[in-house]
C-alpha cells in the first residue's frame, strides 16, 4: 500500500496532466528529521473579529507610536489597541496608498498628493517644491522622508527632521537606464530604486545637500513589473520582476523564487492590480501576492507556495494589508470596513466557511488500468467541537481521471467527534482508471476544526494492459 507524497505546494500548470498539485487555505509545516513523516499539511489561519474602521474598504495600514494607522474609504484614522478608531483627516480613496513615519509624524501618500499627521495636526503637504513633483511612494531614512516622483527616474526628500519642508535641490536621478522608477524601498539603510527595466542601490554618504549616491556595482539588469509588489521580509527584498518572475535579493543577486506555476498565474492577472505584503507568524515568513485573480503565499521558511481564497469568491481572497500590531497579525478587508485578526486558532473567516483543499499529483500506472481499492487520509482525528458545526466533522474526497478537468465526489467520511482518536478516514471501492492522465485525488475540509494531514495511503492493483 504505497503512500502518496503530500502535495507540498501549489504547482498547477496549464498542462494539467503535467502537474495538478494545489494547496488552498492550507500550507506545509516541516517536521524534525526523526518524525514519522517529513512534513504535515495544516489549515491556514482563520479570521477572528477585531474591529471596524471608517466606511471601507481598507486601503492601507501602518503602525508606530503605539497606534495602528488605517486608511479606510479615503479617511485616515488612528486606532488604539481596543479598536477605537479616530478620524484624523481625508486623503482620498486610492489603491495606491503608502504610509511611513518618523518619531514625530506619519506621512500618507495618495498619489500624487501627500498628507502628514503630526499630532494634533493633520494637513496636506503643500510646499511648492513637493507639489511640483508629486509622490508615488514614501520611505524614511537619514532623518528625512524620501519619495518616488511618478513617471520619472527621480526620487527626492524632505528637509531633515521635517515632513512639511522641501528644497528643490533635494533630489537625485537613477541614471543607469532611461526607464522610469516604479518603486522605492529602504532596507538596511540602503535605498532600493526599482525601475521598469533596471534596479539600483543608493546609500546616504553623510554629505551635505541631498547626500545620496549610487553604490558601486549597485545596478541590476532586471526591472520591476509593479512597484506595489516590493516588500521586505527575512532581511531581504522581494518583488515581481520585469521578466515575470518573483525575485528575492541575496546581496545584489536577484534570486528567482517563483515556480513555473506561479509565473503562469502571473501571466493571467491584471498587473496593475497586483499587490504584495509580508508578515511573519508562528515561525512562517510570508510574502503574499494578491490580485482579483487570486492570492499566492510564499513561505520563506520552507520555500513552498500555497494559495488562499474566500469561500464563494474564489479565486479571490478578500483580504490585504496584513500588519503586526498590538501583538496580533491584523488584516483588512478589501470589500468592507472590517479589520480582522489572522488567527491560527480560528478555523473559519468571521463565522463564514474556510474551506481547506489539497490536490495530489496524478497517480500514473504507465497506461495500464489501475483498480483503486481504498485510500486512507492519515490525519489528526477526534478534534471536533463540543457543539454546532464541527461537532461531527467530515472530510471530503473527489477524484479525476482526466487530468483534473472533471472531478467526481465520494461520500463524505467522519473525522470523528471530539475524543474519537481511533477514527480512520478511509474510502473503499474507488473504481478503476485507464486514463493516460492518471488519477488525481482532492481532499477538503470545511468544518471549523484544526486540520493536520500527515499521509495518504493508497491501495490499488494494476492490470495487465
Amino acid at each position: 500500500m504505497p503512500s502518496l507524497s503530500l502535495p507540498l505546494h501549489s504547482y498547477g500548470l496549464r498542462a494539467a496532466q503535467a502537474s495538478t498539485a494545489r494547496l488552498v487555505n492550507c500550507h506545509v509545516e516541516q517536521l524534525p528529521p526523526d518524525a514519522k513523516t517529513p512534513a504535515v499539511l495544516v489549515r491556514s489561519p482563520g479570521l477572528a473579529s477585531w474591529g471596524t474602521v471608517g466606511t471601507g474598504p481598507i486601503e492601507g495600514t501602518h503602525t508606530d507610536h503605539g497606534l495602528l494607522y488605517v486608511v479606510s474609504g479615503g479617511g485616515f484614522y488612528s486606532v488604539t489597541s481596543a479598536a477605537v478608531a479616530t478620524l484624523r483627516g481625508a486623503v482620498g480613496s486610492s489603491t495606491e496608498i503608502d504610509m511611513e513615519s518618523s518619531t514625530a509624524s506619519v506621512v500618507i501618500v495618495s498619489p500624487p498628493l501627500a498628507y502628514h499627521w503630526t499630532s494634533p495636526t493633520f494637513a496636506q503637504i503643500t510646499d511648492a517644491d513637493f507639489t511640483t513633483r508629486g509622490a508615488g511612494d514614501v520611505e524614511f531614512q537619514g532623518s528625512r522622508f524620501l519619495f518616488r516622483e511618478p513617471s520619472t527616474g527621480r526620487f527626492f526628500g524632505s528637509d531633515v527632521n521635517s515632513a512639511t519642508a522641501y528644497d528643490a535641490l533635494n533630489f537625485a536621478t537613477a541614471e543607469s537606464s532611461s526607464d522610469a522608477l516604479v518603486g522605492l524601498k529602504v532596507d538596511h539603510e540602503e535605498v532600493f530604486l526599482a525601475g521598469e527595466k533596471t534596479c539600483e542601490f543608493w546609500f546616504n554618504n553623510g554629505g551635505s545637500g541631498f547626500p545620496y549616491e549610487r553604490m558601486s556595482n549597485g545596478v541590476l539588469e532586471l526591472g520591476c513589473a509593479n512597484g506595489k509588489t516590493i516588500a521586505k521580509l527575512d532581511n531581504s527584498i522581494f518583488w515581481v520582476a520585469s521578466d515575470g518572475t518573483v525575485r528575492r535579493l541575496d546581496g545584489f543577486t536577484p534570486v528567482r523564487i517563483s515556480t513555473h506555476a506561479v509565473e503562469t498565474w502571473l501571466q493571467t492577472v491584471t498587473l496593475v492590480s497586483l499587490r504584495a505584503f509580508s508578515y511573519s507568524q508562528s515561525g512562517h515568513l510570508w510574502y503574499l501576492l494578491t490580485a482579483p485573480e487570486g492570492a499566492f503565499f510564499y513561505d520563506a521558511t520552507t520555500g513552498f507556495w500555497s494559495e488562499r481564497g474566500t469561500y464563494g469568491s474564489e479565486p479571490e481572497w478578500n483580504w490585504a494589508h496584513p500588519i503586526k500590531a498590538f501583538g496580533k497579525i491584523l488584516i483588512g478587508s478589501t470589500v468592507s470596513n472590517v479589520i480582522a485578526e489572522l488567527s491560527p486558532t480560528t478555523y473559519d473567516e468571521l463565522g463564514s466557511t474556510l474551506r481547506m483543499e489539497a490536490t495530489w499529483q496524478p497517480v500514473y500506472t504507465e497506461g495500464r488500468r489501475a483498480f483503486h481499492d481504498s485510500i486512507e487520509i492519515v490525519m489528526d482525528v477526534g478534534v471536533g467541537l463540543t457543539s454546532g458545526q464541527g461537532s461531527a466533522p467530515e472530510a471530503m474526497l473527489s477524484w479525476s481521471d482526466d487530468g483534473g478537468a472533471t472531478f467526481f465526489n465520494a461520500p463524505n467520511k467522519s473525522i470523528g467527534p471530539i475524543g474519537a482518536r481511533r477514527t480512520r478516514v478511509t474510502w473503499h471501492g474507488l473504481g478503476s482508471c485507464a486514463s493516460a492522465h492518471g488519477r488525481v485525488y482532492r481532499f477538503a475540509v470545511s468544518d471549523p476544526i484544526p486540520v493536520a494531514v500527515h499521509d495518504a495511503i493508497l491501495n490499488y492493483r494494476v492490470g495487465r494492459g
